[in-house]
C-alpha cells in the first residue's frame, strides 16, 4: 500500500517558486551594493518600467497603493484565519497551502519593490546645478542676502491671507499640474527618470498624519502621494519631494535638494515661495554672529515665513497618536536601504569649526568664530542657483 504523500503537489510547486523568488531576491540584494550596476538597471530597466507603471496607473482618480495597502491587510486577515480554521479541521495540507500563497504573494511584492525602488538608493549623487569652488564669507553672506530680498519680492506679488500667510492661487488639480510641469522640465538629465507621473492624494490622510507622515511614493505603481490635509505651501513642497522619489531619487536628502531645485527654477512665484518657505531659515548659518544684526535689520524677512511655519506647526501639534510607530517603522525602511541614518537622513547638516579671530577679550584669552567647514548638498544648490539667477539678476 502506498504511504500518503507528506506535501502535495501544490505545495510542492509553491514552495519551488518560493525558492525561485528568494534566490532572486538574494541576487537583487547582492547587485544593488555596486553602485554602477545600481546605476545601470535604473537608468536602463527601472526607467523603461516607471514609464509603462506611470501611464497605466495614471488612469486611475484614485491612489492604487491606498488600495492594495487595504486589500493587503485584508488578505493577511484572511488567510491566516482560513489557515487557523482548516488546521482545526485537520486538513493541514490546505492550511499549509494557505500560508504559502500567502508567502509567494509577499515574495513577488518585495521583488517587484526591490526592483522598482531599492536599486536606486545605491544610485550616483543626483545632478543638479551646484556650486562647487571654494566658499569665502562674503559670497555666503552675499547669497544669503539675495535669498531674501528674492523671497520678500515673491511674498509682495502674491496675495495674502490677514494673518500674512499666502494664498495660493491655484485649485488643488491645478497645483498638482504645475508641480509636475516644473519637474518634468527643470529635471532633464538622462539620470532622471523620462516619466513625470501624476501626484495623487492620499484619501486617508489623517491615518498618515497620525503616523506623523507626510507624503509617500510607491514606486511599483508610480504614485508620488501627499497628505492632502497639510496647510497648502507644505503640501506643494512636499509633492516636490514625492515627485523627486519619482524620478529616481530615493535618498531622502536628496530628494529634498532635487524637490526645491525642481520648485525654485518653475518660473513661477507659490512655487518659488513654498520652496523658500521650506529652506530659508536653515541658511542663516551662511551668515557670521558678526553681521546677523546688521543683516536682518536691513534685510528682515517678510511676515509669511512664520505665519506660514505657525500654520505647519498648528496641524502637526496634536498628530501624534501613532507618530513613535511610524517613526520606528520609516526609520527601519531606510536603514534597510542603505541609509545609515535612518529618518536623520531626511536633513543634512552643515559641519562647523571653531578658527581663531585674531583678537582677545578683556581677559586676554584668544576669541574663536565659528565657521562652516562644509557645506550640505542643499547649501551647494542654493549657491549655485545664486550665481547663475539671481547675481544676474534674472
Amino acid at each position: 500500500m502506498k504511504g500518503k504523500r507528506a506535501i502535495s503537489k501544490y505545495e510542492r510547486n509553491i514552495l519551488i517558486a518560493i525558492c525561485a523568488l528568494i534566490g532572486v531576491l538574494v541576487l537583487s540584494l547582492i547587485l544593488r551594493t555596486n553602485t554602477a550596476v545600481c546605476e545601470f538597471i535604473c537608468r536602463y530597466f527601472v526607467n523603461a518600467y516607471q514609464a509603462i507603471s506611470g501611464r497605466v496607473f495614471a488612469i486611475t482618480p484614485f491612489n492604487v497603493f491606498e488600495l492594495l495597502s487595504a486589500l493587503a491587510v485584508l488578505a493577511v486577515i484572511v488567510c491566516i484565519v482560513l489557515s487557523i480554521v482548516l488546521f482545526c479541521k485537520k486538513k493541514k495540507a490546505q492550511s499549509r497551502g494557505v500560508m504559502l500563497t500567502l508567502v509567494l504573494v509577499a515574495l513577488c511584492v518585495v521583488n517587484i519593490y526591490v526592483f522598482s525602488a531599492g536599486y536606486a538608493y545605491n544610485r550616483k549623487t543626483a545632478p543638479v546645478e551646484a556650486y562647487e569652488e571654494e566658499i569665502d564669507s562674503d559670497f555666503a553672506l552675499q547669497t544669503y542676502i539675495a535669498l531674501v530680498d528674492e523671497f520678500n519680492d515673491v511674498y509682495d506679488r502674491l496675495e495674502k491671507y490677514d494673518d500674512g500667510s499666502i494664498i495660493c492661487p491655484y485649485s488643488d488639480k491645478e497645483l498638482k499640474e504645475k508641480i509636475r510641469l516644473a519637474v518634468d522640465s527643470v529635471l532633464t538629465d538622462r539620470y532622471y527618470y523620462s516619466y513625470t507621473p501624476k501626484a495623487k492624494a492620499v484619501t486617508c490622510s489623517e491615518i498618515m498624519a497620525q503616523f506623523q507622515i507626510a507624503g509617500i511614493t510607491f514606486l511599483p505603481t508610480a504614485e508620488p502621494g501627499y497628505n492632502k490635509d497639510m496647510p497648502i505651501v507644505e503640501r506643494c513642497s512636499t509633492m516636490a519631494h514625492e515627485f523627486a522619489h519619482s524620478k529616481g531619487v530615493m535618498r531622502e536628502d536628496e530628494a529634498n535638494v532635487v524637490g526645491t531645485y525642481a520648485l525654485l527654477n518653475s518660473g513661477d512665484d507659490f512655487l518659488k515661495y513654498c520652496a523658500y518657505v521650506d529652506v530659508i531659515g536653515d541658511f542663516s548659518h551662511f551668515v557670521s554672529d558678526e553681521d546677523w544684526q546688521e543683516v536682518t535689520e536691513n534685510h528682515p524677512i517678510n511676515d509669511g515665513y512664520m505665519a506660514e511655519w505657525r500654520k505647519f506647526s498648528t496641524y502637526w501639534r496634536d498628530k501624534n497618536l501613532l507618530g513613535n510607530a511610524g517613526k520606528f517603522f520609516n526609520d527601519l525602511y531606510l536603514k534597510l536601504n542603505g541609509q545609515e541614518d535612518g529618518t536623520d537622513s531626511y536633513d543634512e547638516s552643515p559641519s562647523f569649526e571653531f578658527v581663531e579671530s585674531g583678537e582677545v577679550d578683556e581677559e586676554g584669552n584668544e576669541i574663536f568664530i565659528e565657521i562652516v567647514s562644509e557645506y550640505t548638498k542643499m547649501d551647494r544648490m542654493v549657491f549655485g542657483y545664486y550665481k547663475s539667477h539671481l547675481q544676474r539678476g534674472n
